[in-house]
C-alpha cells in the first residue's frame, strides 16, 4: 500500500447504516469522481476505500463483502496511534493474505495479514495498522455505538445466508 499520513490535520467520520453493507464510514459528503481502492480475499471478502481523485485523501470506507467473522462479547482494544489524515495512492486492488472480521461491543477489527503491526494511524473512526514494507495488517473501526454494532451484526449474518 502506498500512502501518506498528515498528523497536522485531523479527520472526522460518520457511520452510515446502509442496507446491504455491513459497515460504511463517510469522511466527506462531497460528491466527486472518487478513486476506489479495494482490499480483497479470494472472492469471499472485501472492503473498499474511496479517495479524492487528486489529493487521495480518504473519503469513504465500505465493508462490501464478509464471510469470515466472529462476534466477541467485550470491548475492542485499540493500539496507540497517531491521529491525522490518511492519503492512499496505490494499488487499485490488493489481494490480502487473510481476511477475518472480529466484531466487538464497540467496534471491529479486520485482520488482513499475519504480520505484526508496527505503526498505527487514526483517521476519524478508522485506524490503519501498518507492518513491514507498508503492508496493511489490520483495520479498526472504533467508537461504534450499540445501534451501529447491531447494524453490522445483522448485515454480516444476512450476507452469509
Amino acid at each position: 500500500m502506498k500512502y501518506k499520513f498528515d498528523a497536522s490535520v485531523k479527520m472526522d467520520s460518520t457511520f452510515i447504516a446502509e442496507e446491504y453493507f455491513s459497515a460504511v464510514l463517510s469522511f466527506s459528503s462531497e460528491e466527486l469522481n472518487n478513486h476506489f481502492i479495494e482490499f480483497n480475499y479470494k472472492n469471499t471478502d472485501m472492503f473498499e476505500i474511496s479517495v479524492h481523485p487528486v489529493t487521495h485523501v480518504i473519503k469513504r470506507f465500505t465493508l462490501t463483502l464478509c464471510n469470515h467473522f466472529s462476534i466477541i462479547d467485550r470491548d475492542i482494544s485499540v493500539p496507540d496511534c497517531i491521529d491525522g489524515t490518511m492519503m492512499i495512492f496505490d494499488p487499485d486492488s490488493t489481494e490480502c493474505e487473510t481476511f477475518t472480521v472480529n466484531l466487538y461491543n464497540n467496534g471491529m477489527v479486520i485482520k488482513l495479514s499475519s504480520q505484526m503491526p508496527g505503526l498505527c494511524y487514526k483517521s476519524g473512526n478508522l485506524v490503519f495498522a501498518v507492518g513491514e514494507n507498508d503492508v496493511l495488517t489490520e483495520v479498526y473501526l472504533i467508537n461504534l455505538t450499540e445501534t451501529e454494532v447491531n447494524h453490522v451484526k445483522n448485515e454480516l449474518y444476512l450476507g452469509t445466508e
